[in-house]
């Protein structure tokens, strides 16, 4: 009887044994599988809690100083493209344009002007032209009559010698040819300055045409006046400052009466257009991402919403934590390490699903799955004029 109990118990302890044995590897076994299963899923669908909502911010500074007339936004405001957000002192910039408007009718008169002189030039230029073809003619006529007296006085003066002619007549020859000398002098002297004049009117003439400054169609002096204007013009526009896109208003600390200057920027704009999550994933999974494939993004503000995105690129470089320049030689540190950290490397997912219910904010913390499939782009448009409304109240 006791040995019979003792072989029952013996036989009970072996089952037990042998079930707990089966039962430790179907766990282990599990576990191998479960691990295997979650290796692979997370190596075709990478995740990470790593990321954050991101927007395009651009910071809105004037082209022009002056003092804020007019503030047409408020903080967290959302704007149109093309709404006016505020207004500077135009006055001073608006007596640059009439004046420059009024620099340009002066240019065109002295332009005209200029152009008349040129013109008036050229008249004497071939008045004097005929005054010159007058002299050489002159002289022409008078060299003739001048050679006719000095023959006329060299057949003379042998006659006289011969008493054939008188001195009276041999006198009033010499006289003559005396006097046709001397006006032949006069008249060389006179086509001298006519020529003369003449040069020096092609010279006033090319000095009006340099000063008209045409060149072809063209007027220098009058362009330049009206690159002024149009110059002015740009300055009077830029007083109103406008929304380059649709965003929201974002850090502004200013009033009217503020004094704007160039280049400083008085605000920013989170651009609405275009919203964005930067996901920093480890390299190990970098093989399984790639642009065009579709992702989920769930923000830790609005639990259980789902976001649809698409990868749209993956990070080419990070700044290595562990090497620093010294000179023109690296600096590396003698470090043992036991663990091996992966680097991240940001993807950019575009979102591409809006719910005006859950608007979106630069900065909320996200996490991401990407899938493995391609993505497909909806339309980017609220699903309600209501839910617009609602998207664009300052929040």
């Amino acid at each position: 009887m006791e040995n019979s109990q003792t072989d029952n118990h013996a036989i009970n302890f072996k089952r037990r044994l042998m079930l707990g044995r089966i039962i430790g590897t179907l766990i282990v076994l599990g576990a191998l599988v479960t691990g295997a299963l979650v290796w692979h899923i997370n190596y075709r669908h990478p995740r990470t809690n790593d990321a954050m909502v991101r927007a395009n911010i651009v910071g809105i500074a004037p082209e022009v100083s002056g003092r804020i007339v007019e503030l047409h936004v408020e903080d967290n405001q959302y704007v149109k493209q093309g709404d006016l957000l505020y207004v500077i002192d135009p006055r001073p910039y608006q007596a640059k344009l009439a004046q420059a408007r009024a620099e340009l009718l002066v240019a065109e008169k002295e332009v005209d002007s200029r152009r008349a002189s040129s013109g008036s030039a050229e008249l004497a230029i071939e008045r004097l032209a005929h005054q010159r073809a007058a002299a050489e003619a002159e002289v022409s006529r008078i060299e003739a009559e001048d050679e006719y007296l000095h023959s006329y006085l060299e057949r003379l003066e042998p006659l006289a010698e011969k008493q054939y002619v008188t001195a009276d007549q041999l006198k009033q020859a010499r006289s003559k040819y005396a006097a046709s000398r001397a006006e032949l002098a006069d008249a060389r002297a006179k086509e001298l300055s006519a020529r003369s004049a003449i040069d020096e009117a092609k010279s006033d003439s090319r000095r009006a045409v340099s000063l008209i400054a045409q060149i072809g169609n063209v007027n220098a002096r009058i362009e330049a006046a009206k690159a002024v204007v149009a110059a002015a013009e740009l300055d009077v526009e830029y007083c109103s400052v406008r929304a380059p896109f649709d965003a929201y208003v974002t850090n502004l600390n200013t009033r009217e009466g503020e004094y704007a200057k160039t280049g400083t920027q008085m605000f920013a704009l989170v651009d609405d257009r275009h919203w964005y999550a930067i996901a920093n994933f480890k390299e190990t999974y970098l093989q399984s991402i790639r642009p065009g494939q579709e992702a989920d993004v769930f923000l830790i503000g609005y639990p259980g919403k789902r976001y649809r995105g698409v990868v749209t690129g993956i990070g080419w470089a990070n700044y290595p934590d562990n090497i620093k320049q010294q000179g023109v030689l690296p600096e590396v540190q003698r470090t043992l390490n036991w663990v091996i950290l992966a680097s991240r490397f940001p993807v950019r997912i575009e979102i591409h699903e809006r719910d005006p219910e859950h608007p979106l904010r630069m900065g909320m913390t996200a996490f991401v799955t990407v899938l493995d499939r391609p993505a497909e782009i909806p339309e980017l448009s609220p699903a309600t004029e209501e839910g617009e409304s609602k998207a664009r109240i300052p929040q």
